[in-house]
């Protein structure tokens, strides 16, 4: 093949030269390269209403998709939405009544703020401590970003 007896500059100069290049270029990269971001996480919590309680029967599962301690979820959840509440085993109970779109709205907020990477994208991400600082820092492209403690 004439292609790979050129130089390479020669052949960036021209327009299929270049997209030789970018081909051979684009397949000697890691198939894992084009899939980042492309993870989607779906969270459907269980709620179950009682006159003025709000349950969610499905909590640490939740917590565990997100990749987070259910401490730290419920903390959020509780902070954010003004409610008092505790963490029973499995479920989480809310005080008050908090309706499925609140409620939808607070994970989303959570996945922005703790768990999605703000440089990439990615949601293989952990939160570290440093001193009196949290950092959560992306497994994917190794970002470090400040996060507020809750």
């Amino acid at each position: 093949m004439q292609v790979l007896n050129k130089n390479w500059v020669e052949l960036a100069k021209t327009k299929e030269g270049y997209e030789i290049l970018l081909d051979k270029v684009m397949a000697n990269l890691p198939q894992t390269f084009g899939k980042i971001g492309d993870r989607v996480l779906v969270v459907n919590p269980i709620i179950i209403h009682e006159s003025k309680r709000t349950i969610i029967t499905n909590f640490t599962s939740i917590a565990s998709t997100l990749g987070r301690e259910p401490d730290h979820l419920a903390r959020f959840i509780l902070k954010e939405s003004g409610k008092a509440g505790t963490l029973q085993g499995e479920r989480l109970l809310i005080q008050g009544r908090v309706t499925n779109e609140e409620l939808r709205r607070l994970l989303e907020l959570y996945v922005k703020e703790f768990v999605k990477c703000p440089i990439c994208g990615g949601l293989d991400t952990k939160i570290i401590a440093e001193k009196r600082f949290r950092f959560l820092l992306c497994e994917v492209c190794g970002a470090k970003s400040s996060v507020r403690k809750i």
